[in-house]
């Protein structure tokens, strides 16, 4: 941007993108990459497959075009999850980013975007997660009104790959599978809704889409059973030097079954090319295993919520205000991937 004049509404459109959009997608990411603010992929084919919506060439993007370019993005990724032990069908906001030489030039640019996922949720009934990029996008979004829903907390281990201690159960089997069985995860799900107040990914169907019918990304997926008794699951990746654990869910009537998990999972990578396990969360009853275990937080971020959907699903501000929040787990939160 060379000019600093700045720019009128009437210059700029907001829509929702589809499969021409693409190239233009793809230069935008280009260009905010060399700023350092790494949004989605720059392959065609991957940002249709991670926003495709279902039977359609649209695309889950809203975004925001000025001279044939796109400026904004707005992103979103359905999932299925449990919120006070109700089902609930929502949104988790990715991707939401306004090019940072045109936010001064269009101030209500990420107004824009916010009161796109503002008429979206209304209209589908949806509970809406945000996880804005940087400080000016959080308040923008909480003036449209989104309010705070929990800190997400990442903890970091340059260590326990490399240690990788043997811990081994007579009781309890750790298996990789290449696909989640709808049966065992709906029976898991519903049993440990009652230890969760709110867990984000409760659907097979998702499960398999985001990580088993995944073709670029690799992931490894391991289950921990007592008997025939499903008692968690862990889906790792590994990026770089390090290992992500992007999604894992244990019956906290048997914690162990979260190290059990996280060490066997080990044994599918070289651990002397590990640099971190890294891994997001917000339970208690998660993070005083992992500290307990050896990991440190190194960073914290903000989820918003529109509060205005908490009727759709019958429960009141004030029961949802007084909930436990140290009870929510963000299974499935890898920064990486959104």
């Amino acid at each position: 941007m060379n000019s600093n004049k700045e720019i009128s509404p009437s210059e700029v459109s907001l829509s929702q993108a589809d499969k021409n959009d693409l190239k233009l997608l793809c230069a935008f990411s280009k260009r905010m990459r060399r700023q350092s603010i790494n949004i989605f992929p720059v392959d065609e084919t991957e940002i249709f497959e991670k926003y495709r919506a279902y039977d359609t060439n649209k695309l889950n993007l809203f975004i925001l075009k000025h001279k044939k370019s796109i400026v904004g993005c707005a992103g979103y990724l359905s999932y299925n999850g449990i919120l006070n032990s109700k089902n609930i069908s929502g949104i988790i906001a990715s991707s939401g980013i306004v090019d940072p030489a045109y936010r001064k030039l269009f101030p209500t640019a990420t107004v824009l975007l916010g009161n796109s996922y503002k008429t979206l949720v209304l209209k589908q009934k949806l509970f809406a997660l945000f996880f804005p990029l940087d400080e000016e996008m959080a308040l923008a979004y909480k003036k449209r009104p989104f309010e705070h829903f929990a800190d997400i907390y990442r903890f970091t281990n340059p260590f326990i790959a490399k240690i990788n201690p043997t811990v081994e159960s007579s009781l309890m089997e750790i298996k990789k599978i290449n696909r989640f069985d709808k049966k065992d995860m709906d029976k898991f799900f519903k049993r440990v809704s009652s230890q969760h107040y709110f867990l984000m990914h409760t659907d097979s169907i998702f499960l398999n889409r985001k990580y088993a019918n995944n073709p670029f990304r690799n992931f490894t997926i391991l289950t921990a059973t007592i008997k025939t008794k499903l008692v968690g699951y862990i889906v790792v990746e590994k990026i770089g030097t390090d290992i992500y654990i992007v999604d894992m869910v244990v019956d906290l009537d048997y914690p162990s079954a979260m190290l059990h998990l996280m060490f066997k999972s080990f044994s599918y990578f070289d651990t002397g090319t590990i640099t971190n396990t890294i891994i997001c969360v917000t339970h208690q009853s998660y993070v005083d295993i992992l500290k307990k275990s050896g990991f440190f937080c190194s960073w914290k971020r903000e989820c918003l919520f529109f509060p205005g959907v908490l009727n759709f699903f019958k429960i009141s501000k004030k029961d949802f205000d007084s909930s436990n929040k140290q009870l929510y787990h963000f299974n499935g939160f890898a920064r990486h991937l959104y």
